[in-house]
């Protein structure tokens, strides 16, 4: 049985003996990338933009997003491996980009076509299009409504129990040369121990919205009296990076450790 208090334990560790690669790795591939992309994106929203800015903060977004699975792959492969340097992660996590992005993008297909099911069966019948165009609010049976709002904490819960199966996936992916294989060996790992995982990702994610609310709400107060709203906003967005950052670093660590206890559990059983 994997103890998720000895992966923590194994997580901070990590974290504290690669404390400053894992920072060289955050910044340039989570930090400054998210930086720039939400200042862009303040810009666009200021006005005065063209479809040609706009369109570049769109790409910018992309480029941001296979940067951070870059990264998070980097660092996993660290996490995994006390051999693997900086260099020798940047790398591997290069080649294995293109099958991260892949399964990401199916996983998200699969997501997209689950949601969508059951909210076209919702509006399906019930909402007058053309009274809709005139600014009418829609209509929806309540009964219809409500058991599709039961469906939705089905598939809520589903999501929550898959997410959990989950969390070894881009460990999988930065250790072992597998494709679609990849999602049967992560909820391999992860059998026993969905419990617990669901627990931690919670947890985690109280936290997380908890500070980031809790810092936005109060450096965002204090630097409009102090710095005005451009200068507020900087504040805000260079704290919010900083910890988003950081987050997606104890993730990625937690991830890998617990890939690490998991495959050893299991290859020797």
């Amino acid at each position: 049985m994997i103890r998720i208090g000895t992966v923590w334990d194994r997580t901070c560790a990590v974290i504290a003996g690669r404390a400053g690669l894992l920072a060289w790795l955050a910044g340039l591939f989570l930090f400054l990338p998210s930086l720039l992309q939400t200042i862009l994106r303040f810009v666009a929203a200021s006005g005065g933009a063209g479809g040609g800015f706009k369109g570049l903060v769109a790409l910018v977004g992309l480029a941001v997003a296979a940067l951070a699975i870059w990264g998070v792959l980097a660092m996993t492969a660290m996490a995994s491996d006390p051999a693997v340097d900086r260099h020798e992660a940047i790398a591997l996590a290069r080649r294995r980009l293109p099958a991260a992005i892949g399964l990401l993008l199916v996983a998200m297909l699969v997501t997209l076509i689950v949601v969508a099911v059951p909210m076209a069966w919702l509006l399906a019948g019930n909402v007058d299009m053309a009274k809709l165009q005139q600014g009418a609010q829609p209509v929806i049976d309540p009964a219809r409504a409500g058991s599709a709002l039961i469906g939705f904490l089905i598939l809520g819960l589903l999501a929550l129990w898959i997410s959990a199966r989950l969390i070894p996936l881009f460990a999988v992916i930065a250790n072992e040369q597998r494709g679609f294989g990849a999602f049967a060996r992560a909820f391999a790992l992860t059998r026993g121990s969905t419990l617990k995982l669901l627990g931690v990702m919670i947890l985690y994610a109280v936290l997380a919205v908890v500070l980031l609310t809790a810092v936005t709400w109060v450096l965002g107060s204090v630097g409009q009296i102090l710095l005005g709203r451009n200068g507020a906003f900087l504040l805000v967005a260079l704290t919010t990076s900083v910890l988003t950052a950081g987050f997606s670093v104890i993730q990625a660590m937690f991830s890998a450790q617990f890939y690490v206890a998991a495959r050893e559990q299991l290859d020797h059983a």
